[in-house]
């Protein structure tokens, strides 16, 4: 009987054979094809592509967009964004190839989010359905500061048929060259990161004056305040009326509820410049420490530099209590009268009837623009009533000064 053979030994030598066996074989093959290849035995010829990749490539008319933007609405941003705005105009007009689609602009936006970056969401809309070919912009950083919004955009661009191209002019590179695609994501997380800094070197600054008690806080939608040319808060006294008539009224016994249901009644516009009085408003102008005299800092704090959502601050950062701060509009005891009815009282759902307001006190002053320190005066006053208020406001701005000759 014939020896039994060792099959383990025996196909390993067999496999092993066999791929060196195919990798000489592979080398031999490579080596004669291209021996054929350069001696003329083997005849290959390349075809072009007709038609390029990008649209812009090509066309005789490319459809060009630009997308401007800055940060702050500040005067010293202003320059720069109608810079931006003229020198891309220039630029597809000075193009024969180019057709101007339209210049998208956000202006005073941050670049952090996509959220309320209308003209950028509305580029990007035009772009899909087929109305851009080329997009300008002046740097990765206008285009936007949040990496994974950047790569995502420009991912979708490229994915359109035809796809869309960016062009970064600073960095001079077009998304459309797959070179770039890692000198993008470098820049863009460059971009953000700076961003970051800045957002921490804002809050650092903020916190400093705050400490020191030289905020400014904003006085926009604070019913009763504005600030002068020189920055100061002064009382507007027209809408002062309105935050006395909240207090007393609230005093006197009247619910939140009541008081936001007269002053609708009243047809006097809310704050934020709305109709209908609400309840939370009531409460806020009730609680809020400003109306006394005083300034509490620091009472909520943007929690994500890339959202900039805003949150309360329940005991997480430090708060600075300004006491007399800039002039009051509600005595001192009286606003604590209002702290206290606030904490201790509940309120039934029974109807009062409250007195109205005067009339002549229902004016307010406006607050920005070309307009700003004018006063909005109802058509409906009688002559006598016009010329009472003027009065008023003529005393306001003797006494005004008189103060300013003292100091």
């Amino acid at each position: 009987m014939a020896k039994k053979l060792d099959a383990e030994r025996i196909e390993q030598a067999r496999q092993k054979g066999q791929t060196t066996d195919r990798r000489e074989e592979e080398k031999r093959r490579i080596q004669e094809t291209i021996a054929k290849n350069r001696s003329g035995e083997r005849k290959g010829h390349v075809i072009m592509p007709e038609r390029k990749m990008y649209a812009y490539q090509e066309a005789p008319k490319v459809r060009v967009a630009a997308y401007c933007r800055v940060s702050t609405a500040e005067e010293a941003q202003v320059g720069s964004f109608e810079m931006q705005v003229q020198h891309f105009k220039a630029v597809i007009e000075n193009n024969p190839t180019y057709e101007l689609v339209k210049i998208y602009t956000d202006e005073g936006i941050s670049g952090t989010s996509l959220n309320k970056r209308k003209g950028f969401q509305n580029m990007i809309d035009d772009a899909m359905n087929g109305k851009i070919d080329l997009i300008l912009t002046k740097s990765i950083s206008r285009f936007g500061r949040n990496i994974v919004d950047i790569l995502t955009t420009l991912r979708s661009l490229s994915d359109l048929e035809p796809p869309v191209a960016v062009s970064f002019e600073s960095e001079g590179i077009f998304s459309s060259d797959g070179k770039n695609k890692l000198i993008i994501s470098i820049l863009s997380a460059l971009a953000e990161l700076e961003s970051q800094q800045k957002s921490i070197a804002i809050k650092e600054g903020i916190r400093y004056r705050m400490q020191e008690g030289l905020y400014k806080f904003p006085v926009k939608n604070l019913i009763g305040y504005y600030r002068d040319y020189s920055g100061m808060v002064k009382i507007e006294p027209a809408e002062a009326e309105i935050v006395r008539y909240i207090f007393e009224s609230f005093l006197e016994g009247a619910s939140p509820q009541e008081i936001a249901a007269s002053l609708t009644q009243q047809n006097i516009g809310s704050p934020m410049g709305m109709e209908a009085w609400r309840q939370a408003t009531i409460r806020s102008i009730l609680c809020n420490e400003k109306y006394c005299g005083d300034v509490l800092y620091q009472k909520t704090y943007s929690k994500d530099y890339l959202s900039h959502k805003t949150v309360k601050n329940k005991d997480v950062l430090p708060q600075w209590f300004w006491e007399n701060n800039h002039p009051a509009i509600i005595k001192r005891e009286n606003w604590a009268k209002a702290q206290e009815l606030l904490a201790s009282v509940k309120w039934s759902k029974r109807a009062t009837t409250l007195q109205a307001m005067k009339r002549q006190f229902t004016v307010a002053k406006v607050k920005s623009g070309v307009l700003r320190g004018y006063f909005l005066m109802d058509m409906n006053w009688t002559s006598d009533e016009r010329e009472q208020f003027i009065n008023i406001i003529h005393n306001i701005n003797e006494l005004g000064n008189f103060q300013a000759e003292k100091e």
